[in-house]
């Protein structure tokens, strides 16, 4: 009998062991975060999607990782940036409402004279 050339979701959550649920399977497939075929409506797995699956989940020792860049001590930390209060646009006193111009209103004061 001729050997299968796919998979499927259940099969490759089986293959890829108790951390691999059936629902994240089909989580990751549907936002095309691992390699799959879509036949039929089904997703389907060749033996080169489980181990392009497995190689992008391998984890490195830390001493094969590169070492990180050391960062200078002098150079300062950046500053917040914080907003400047501004002082509300006045009217003069005695000129007709503004709201006909679609203007916020609310935000405007009086002259205090």
């Amino acid at each position: 009998m001729a050997e299968r050339l796919t998979i499927n979701k259940r099969q490759l959550a089986e293959r890829l062991g108790d951390d691999f649920k059936v629902s994240w399977i089909e989580d990751q497939c549907r936002k095309r975060r691992i390699p799959h075929l879509l036949i039929a409506g089904q997703y389907a797995f060749t033996e080169d999607h489980v181990r392009q699956i497995l190689a992008m989940h391998e984890r490195r020792p830390a001493e094969e990782l590169p070492p990180a860049s050391p960062t200078p001590a002098s150079t300062p930390a950046p500053q917040r940036r914080t907003r400047v209060a501004r002082p509300l646009p006045t009217i003069p006193t005695g000129t007709a409402p503004l709201r006909d111009r679609g203007l916020p209103t609310h935000r405007l004061r009086r002259d205090a004279s």
